[in-house]
């Protein structure tokens, strides 16, 4: 009969050690959303890739980003244009709970030039820019802590129009968001 009377001890227990700033105490969840942009040379329009992942799901997960054509232009002369394959990964090695949000260690990989492949399980593609037409060569590590406060973007600026941002918001129990993110649909 002891025994019986120790579970629930040990269950309160637990429930103590839970962080004080973990949403789940109110029956809410964490949710990032993260977007990589840039100018889609055919069209001139806004591109890229809007991902939301559930934070328990993102220590030591990397998200790689599809391939993409990018340009820069300095003149109206599209013979002046220089090319360049998109290569870009997000990884977040660490995540906590903080007053109002969430810290996380963001890595990201961005990687521009004339030749580029993706080679997954399953899965295989690759991009080149032919050789007689100039290419953009560009390459950016980005690892830092970054702080998000519920509802706030992050935005890390990148060379030719690319763009990373990300966000965390709240979610309840059933799913709706509590929080906004003004991370645009693409």
């Amino acid at each position: 009969m002891k025994y019986l009377l120790c579970l629930p001890v040990l269950l309160c227990g637990c429930a103590l050690m839970r962080d004080a700033h973990d949403p789940a105490k109110d029956k809410q969840y964490v949710s990032v959303i993260n977007a990589l942009t840039w100018t889609n040379p055919v069209s001139g329009k806004r591109d890229g890739v809007r991902t939301s992942w559930p934070i328990t799901q993102l220590a030591g997960h990397e998200e790689i980003f599809p391939l993409a054509q990018i340009s820069k232009c300095p003149s109206s002369d599209a013979k002046s244009c220089a090319w360049g394959i998109l290569s870009a990964s997000r990884n977040i090695t660490r995540y906590s709970y903080m007053a109002g949000g969430v810290t996380l260690d963001l890595g990201l990989d961005v990687d521009v030039h004339r030749r580029q492949q993706d080679r997954r399980r399953n899965f295989h593609t690759s991009m080149a820019i032919p050789s007689d037409v100039p290419a953009l060569s560009y390459q950016k590590l980005v690892k830092q802590a970054v702080a998000l406060p519920y509802g706030k973007v992050y935005t890390i600026e990148l060379d030719y129009g690319m763009q990373f941002a990300i966000c965390a918001l709240r979610m309840d129990e059933s799913g709706r968001a509590l929080d906004r993110c003004d991370i645009p649909y693409i």
